[in-house]
């Protein structure tokens, strides 16, 4: 990844790279963004029916409203999705429709439909996807988390930092709040849901791996967000004022999420911080190396931080692991008992929990909507389609990367989202699904192509 020249450069020559100036419209869409983004994780309290459809219309109503205001026809108003994205866009709603129409063809043909009911007299497939209210609802998601990413490409730095601070204040009332909650003893969250894991912090989130998955996240921003240039409350505070805050709001995100006691949020924590600090590396001959050593020193504040609440639990989960857990069989049934097929046309967008009642055995219980491994149910669900989609995204990625504070940091909470999307489902998650598509626009911004656009001809 090349390392260059970022927003570290003068103000007077970032203003006039500007791609867009500032107007009266985005503003409104940045405040709407962090509306959402602060409610969204207040509303994981408990996985519900209820809960679930009002996350999603939250999700899908702040998003769309947020488009709607940074088209505006005002001064600074956005440009439409370009062509790459509307491809993207369309590829993947074509898709969708067809695994939706009532297309008996298709349905006998690419349908997850047991022989058994095929053969059936009185059944008649009509639709290749086996739950098309599930993939309705994922396409409205798909819908809500594009046009996020779209606005956050097209923000000023100005207007993403608001943001940014909105996201790291969140992750600290979630690690606050979850650590204070525990050592309480409170038997709720927000007073609402009782607490399925009153054992472990987990914040306002009902589930102690979705909480950590969420901080690993958003950790490597809290340690950057002091650094980042024209950072609103923090850009003009003393370098060692920004070096306490940046190594103490570590140490309170890595002690509530190590205290989560899960191991895969933990782990994929750790491995976020480790890129992070690879990038910061090769970042430093523009920090001039004053935001390089507040991670190390953050790091081992967070460990210590930790180790003072209490690792034990996680140490202990972690010995404890083994080849047995329910989460690593139901991998090994979609690999052994769905057909090879499935995973090359895909079985319908949320069709995972339709799929798996045909083989889920009886001593594995719970309520499996989804496989546990992201990457997997989305390769199974929308086939060689979604597989090209996402490799799209990443060569996206790879083509506008560079590195600056901000980038680092978002970059390091990615990967580690890579991680978890490996073993648990933080990526259907609406709170976590908001974050990553605010990365995911950020990130994907191609820096050379706004400079081309703005380049006089000679």
């Amino acid at each position: 990844m090349p390392a260059s020249i970022t927003e570290d450069i003068p103000e007077p020559r970032r203003r006039r790279r500007s791609e867009t100036p500032a107007g009266l419209g985005t503003h409104a869409a940045t405040l709407v963004l962090v509306a959402v983004a602060l409610a969204l994780p207040l509303m994981m309290g408990n996985r519900t029916p209820l809960t679930l459809t009002a996350s999603q219309l939250l999700l899908v109503g702040g998003a769309l409203l947020a488009g709607l205001l940074a088209t505006l026809p005002l001064r600074g108003a956005l440009p439409p999705p370009n062509r790459a994205w509307l491809a993207f866009g369309a590829v993947f709603t074509g898709t969708v429709l067809l695994q939706v129409l009532p297309l008996p063809p298709l349905a006998a043909a690419f349908g997850p439909y047991p022989e058994g009911l095929l053969d059936h007299p009185e059944f008649s497939a009509r639709h290749w996807s086996p739950d098309i209210g599930a993939s309705l609802r994922g396409w409205a998601t798909f819908v809500a988390l594009f046009t996020i990413a779209w606005v956050a490409c097209g923000l000023r730095a100005s207007q993403r930092n608001w943001i940014w601070l909105a996201l790291v204040a969140m992750a600290l009332f979630q690690a606050m709040y979850g650590v204070t909650a525990h050592a309480a003893g409170v038997d709720n969250i927000l007073g609402i849901w009782g607490r399925h894991n009153p054992d472990f912090v987990h914040g306002t989130f009902s589930n102690r791996n979705l909480f950590a998955a969420y901080l690993a996240l958003l950790w490597p921003l809290g340690v950057a967000v002091w650094w980042i240039r024209g950072m609103p409350l923090l850009g003009r505070l003393p370098r060692e004022l920004k070096a306490a805050g940046s190594i103490m709001t570590a140490a309170v995100l890595g002690a509530a999420l190590f205290a989560s006691a899960s191991r895969l949020g933990s782990a994929a924590a750790v491995v976020g911080v480790l890129v992070g600090l690879v990038l910061w590396s090769r970042h430093s001959h523009v920090l001039r190396g004053h935001s390089v050593w507040p991670v190390y020193v953050a790091v081992v504040a967070a460990v210590l931080a930790a180790a003072w609440y209490g690792l034990m639990p996680l140490a202990e989960r972690l010995v404890a692991t083994d080849l047995e857990e329910s989460r690593l069989e139901v991998f090994v049934l979609m690999l052994q008992e769905f057909p090879a097929r499935w995973y090359l046309h895909g079985i319908g967008l949320g069709g995972f929990e339709a799929a798996f009642k045909q083989i889920q055995p009886a001593h594995i219980s719970g309520w499996y909507d989804y496989a546990h491994n992201d990457l997997l149910q989305w390769l199974l669900e929308m086939g060689l389609v979604g597989g090209a989609l996402l490799l799209v995204v990443i060569i996206g990625l790879l083509r506008s990367a560079y590195l600056s504070t901000e980038r680092v940091a978002l970059y390091a909470g990615l990967a580690a989202l890579a991680l978890v999307s490996l073993g648990d489902f933080s990526w259907h998650i609406p709170a976590t699904q908001v974050v990553l598509a605010i990365y995911l626009g950020v990130l994907l911004h191609d820096r050379r192509r706004r400079r081309r656009r703005h380049t006089p001809p000679s």
